[in-house]
């Protein structure tokens, strides 16, 4: 396992995300924070800190950790904004803030990310700022620098490699809009598939392996940022749980749900005005070539692309300040029941998930 040296890099607030792996024939198997993977038998593991205080609702938390961030660097802030909903509320959570920061968006070649590209002119004019627009080949690109950053990286997704780039472009403290709980309920063991209704289930917390990826190019470079803006702070993760709609999904309050991504533009418009848009990359118009290169870069990485499942109501119970064990139990109790037992207090780590009758299976 390689352990990464020099200066002690600031990618969440006082580092409370941690990620790194262990290994049963190295250290003795304990967990190291911001190790690099060196094998297949490593095994990945993730850390969320608990929070300080109770948390304020969603919106004021985005403002608040927008906020933390800037307390946190003297250097100017680059907000990486990709046209979706995710990095505009970060990109908001600033400008309520009143904090002032710079905005950049890749431009690829030939308009492949036009539909990106004209949501950010959109969002520009609406905000009164200025878009600055970084332009990209991306074929060339993956032809050239693409594969440097991905076996720095050990990344196994041709689509953060841009962004990595795109973040060596700026020469601030980077904010990128990602970061969001992305939650998945479980397939009921009974399941009948076209038959059985909405059965009662936990939820879980995904945690994707190929993100970190993110996290180590900055860490690579001794770089200070926000790699993911949305686990910045405890307390926004928390408020994002605890808020309406997040507790009614896995609380199994929404019928027909099986994960997060659905209901994500409900919850944001709960706080920030943005307008929905049909979610596109620019990738779809050369997948031919994206599936090519994702191929060599997961021959590459093989064993870089688990997920970590942490389930929702642990999450809360572990996040929960101190001294608020009540607050705790209000929002676990209905999870009680001896049918889930001791899977309640694991984290488990899989393989990618594959689709059946249209749930994420990994149970």
């Amino acid at each position: 396992m390689r352990v990464l040296e020099g200066r002690p890099t600031q990618l969440s607030f006082e580092n409370h995300f941690e990620f790194g792996y262990s290994n049963a024939n190295q250290f003795g198997g304990v967990e190291v924070p911001f190790s690099l993977r060196t094998s297949a038998e490593d095994k990945w593991f993730i850390r969320y800190g608990r929070t300080q205080r109770l948390p304020f609702n969603f919106r004021k938390e985005c403002i608040e950790t927008a906020r933390r961030i800037r307390e946190s660097t003297k250097l100017p802030i680059d907000v990486l904004f990709s046209g979706g909903v995710d990095s505009e509320v970060a990109l908001r959570s600033f400008l309520e803030a009143g904090i002032d920061i710079r905005v950049s968006t890749l431009r690829f070649k030939d308009d492949l990310n036009r539909h990106d590209v004209e949501w950010a002119e959109r969002v520009g004019r609406e905000l009164g700022l200025t878009i600055r627009f970084v332009d990209l080949d991306l074929l060339k690109f993956w032809e050239t620098e693409a594969l440097a950053y991905a076996d720095r990286t050990q990344c196994v997704s041709p689509q953060l490699l841009t962004t990595m780039w795109l973040a060596d472009q700026t020469d601030g403290f980077c904010v990128l809009g990602s970061g969001e709980n992305f939650i998945v309920k479980r397939l009921p063991e009974d399941y009948v598939p076209g038959e059985s209704p909405y059965l009662r289930s936990v939820w879980d917390l995904f945690e994707k392996e190929k993100i970190a990826a993110w996290y180590r190019h900055f860490q690579l470079q001794g770089r200070d940022a926000a790699p993911g803006f949305f686990q910045y702070t405890p307390e926004i993760m928390l408020s994002w749980f605890l808020d309406p709609i997040g507790c009614d999904l896995w609380n199994d309050r929404r019928v027909g749900k099986r994960n997060s991504e659905s209901s994500k533009l409900e919850q944001y418009q709960q706080h920030f005005p943005l307008a929905a848009r049909p979610k596109y990359t620019g990738f779809e118009k050369v997948a031919e070539q994206d599936k090519v290169f994702r191929a060599e870069l997961r021959r590459r990485h093989t064993s870089s692309d688990f997920i970590i499942a942490t389930p929702v109501p642990t999450l809360v119970q572990s996040m929960i300040p101190l001294g608020s064990e009540s607050l705790a139990r209000e929002y676990i109790s209905e999870f009680s029941n001896p049918t889930w037992g001791s899977e309640l207090n694991l984290s488990v780590e899989m393989p990618m998930p594959r689709l059946i009758d249209g749930w994420i299976y990994y149970r």
